[in-house]
Parts: C-alpha cells; sequence; structure tokens
C-alpha cells in the first residue's frame, strides 16, 4: 500500500499537470493522463552509482546507464553491469553515451571510448585512434551514414568504422553534438580562457561559428542539442543569467517559450513536436504557465533523459539514479 507522502506527491503532481500544462479538456477525457513515477537507484536496484551522467535507449527498448561507477544494461527487468574488471571499458567514470541501429553502444569514459556490440569490445585512446584527448565528452552517431563523432576537451574526432579523422575546434570544449537530417554535425562549445559559448555546423568540410555572446548571451554554455521533425537544430542554454532554449532554422535564431518555473536547464528530449527539458526539474517547454515536475521525494536534478517505446521518460539524475515518467497508458 502506498504511504500517505506517495499519494500526497502523486496528487500533487496530478493537479499541477492539469492546472499548469493547459491540455486540451477533450483529449484528456479520452486519454487521461494520471503522472506514474518509478525510480531505480542503488539501494532499491543494481544501479551501481547514483549518479547517472548518461541514458540512450536502443531499437528494442534496451536500456543503457552511464554512471559513475560503472556501465548499466536494463533489458525488461534484467541488470547487466560492466566495468573495467569485467569488460573493455577503461574506465568506470561513464560520461557519454551513444547507440547504433544495430544495438552497438558507444561509451565515452575520462580514460578513453569503447565500443561494445554485444560481444565484442573494441577500445580508442590516445594510443591508437585519433582522439587527441582520453576524456569524452560527448558523442553521436549518424546511423544513416555510419559515422560516430566523438568530443573530447581538446578536438572532435570522426570514425567511420575504418578511417578516423581529427578536427580542430581551437581550443574549444565540446560539450554537446547533434547531426541533422542532412548529415551536418552540429557542435556546442565552450572556451574556458575567452569564457565564450559557441554553435558550430560542420558541413561538407566547411565550419559556420556562432559565437553566443554576439547573438546575446554571454558567458553561457550550450549544454545539449537535438535535431527536431523539420530539420531545425534544438539548443539548451545555460549560464548565470541565462536559461533558455532557442531553435535555430535557416539561420534563425528563435527562443522556444519557457515555462516560468524551469531552472538550470541541463538536457533536452524531443517527443514528436513536444520539447522536454531537464535541468532542476522536467519542463514541457512552449508555455510559460505549463507546471514543471520535480524527481519524487529527492528532488534530484536531471543530467540526461531518453525516451522508450512506450512513451515513457527516463531521467538521468545527478544523485538519485533513474527516475522513470510517464503519463499513463492505454492498455
Amino acid at each position: 500500500m502506498l504511504s500517505m507522502k506517495r499519494l500526497l506527491i502523486v496528487f500533487l503532481l496530478f493537479a499541477g499537470m492539469l492546472g499548469g500544462c493547459k491540455n486540451d479538456p477533450d483529449k484528456m477525457i479520452d486519454e487521461p493522463r494520471e503522472p506514474e513515477w518509478v525510480v531505480y537507484n542503488a539501494a532499491n536496484s543494481r544501479l551501481p552509482d547514483n549518479q547517472v551522467n548518461a541514458v540512450v535507449i536502443d531499437k528494442s527498448d534496451v536500456k543503457w546507464i552511464g554512471t559513475a561507477n560503472g556501465l548499466a544494461r536494463l533489458e525488461g527487468t534484467d541488470w547487466t553491469l560492466y566495468n573495467p574488471g569485467n569488460s573493455g571499458l577503461p574506465s568506470a567514470t561513464i560520461q557519454a553515451l551513444a547507440v547504433e541501429e544495430n544495438g552497438a553502444v558507444w561509451a565515452g569514459t575520462d580514460k578513453g571510448l569503447a565500443r561494445f556490440d554485444g560481444t565484442n569490445w573494441a577500445v580508442y585512446t590516445t594510443d591508437n585512434s585519433m582522439l587527441e584527448d582520453n576524456a569524452i565528452t560527448s558523442i553521436v552517431h549518424d546511423s544513416q551514414r555510419k559515422i560516430t563523432w566523438i568530443g573530447t576537451e581538446k578536438n572532435l574526432a570522426k570514425f567511420d568504422g575504418s578511417k578516423w579523422e581529427s578536427l580542430d575546434l581551437a581550443d574549444n570544449l565540446i560539450i554537446s553534438l547533434a547531426v541533422d537530417k542532412n548529415g551536418a554535425l552540429w557542435a556546442g562549445t565552450f572556451n574556458h580562457f575567452a569564457f565564450i559559448g559557441g554553435i558550430s555546423k560542420y558541413d561538407q568540410g566547411k565550419w559556420t561559428v556562432s559565437r553566443l555572446d554576439l547573438k546575446g548571451y554571454p558567458s553561457t554554455f550550450p549544454f545539449a542539442l537535438a535535431v527536431d521533425n523539420q530539420n531545425a537544430v534544438l539548443a539548451v542554454l545555460g549560464g548565470t543569467s541565462v536559461k533558455s532554449v532557442v531553435r535555430i532554422s535557416d539561420g534563425y535564431w528563435q527562443e522556444v517559450l519557457r515555462p516560468v518555473k524551469a531552472t538550470g536547464l541541463k538536457t533536452i528530449l524531443l517527443e514528436g513536436d513536444k520539447i522536454w527539458v531537464g535541468g532542476n526539474t522536467l519542463a514541457l517547454f512552449g508555455n510559460a504557465d505549463a507546471e514543471c515536475l520535480t524527481v519524487p521525494e529527492s528532488g534530484s536534478s536531471i543530467s540526461a533523459m531518453a525516451l522508450d517505446s512506450k512513451g515513457r521518460k527516463w531521467l538521468g539524475t545527478v544523485f538519485e539514479g533513474i527516475a522513470v515518467y510517464q503519463t499513463s497508458l492505454k492498455q
């Protein structure tokens, strides 16, 4: 039986969704959207650490969870854990993840990069690749062109399965990566020396660089990038005085309406045309009055997000493991 505290939390979350998100009343009658949360942490599951840095989900709904103390694979209710002692991982500190169409997973650590195809591990470092630093900060896999892009603290590396290429971004730390539908690479960067953020586009061998301070966003980190159904790029921007999501299309920048209570923006998840942004809360952007949801009981901030085939949002948190959020689905 649920405790009174849990019942109160569920009730308040449900009331917040009804009052803040401005759903269509007729749609709500046909499809009740009652919040439901499940939390996996080191105390109630086999998750190896409560600090979750990255989450990806493959086509078979297998969840890969990168933590500060190893990589977890969750298929249904079965957990498999990987660390340097039982796998090819060069470090237990997982900082970035990407998954291929065939289910192979890329894991970026603080000591190198690993690819696991379900049987074999391949490990890449500065010794055997074009990586100029072993601290991996971001990974994106272009399934259509079978290219993996890897960001480090010193360079951007491109790998097509056999050949490596290194691209210099002039002492910029690569924070985020995305590939658009035309195969152009987008990189969110930050220059610690000048304390300037940027968003760069690499297309057909040429860079187009946009400095965030010149766009009105001084001292700003481009924490996350995503590409929507119209092939526009959405960038999550955060800093001392900045908390925005901008939509970039054909060179035009437009801010997406932010819920007033959405703060600490760090990560983005697209669900059709819906823009979910994680930070201190989980917020649906596009409505200033939309309610912002917090992870139950702990209120931990959100560091990574992924969507499964049933519409559930898997939220990696800073100190509470994985929080799974869904609105009730018809069976």
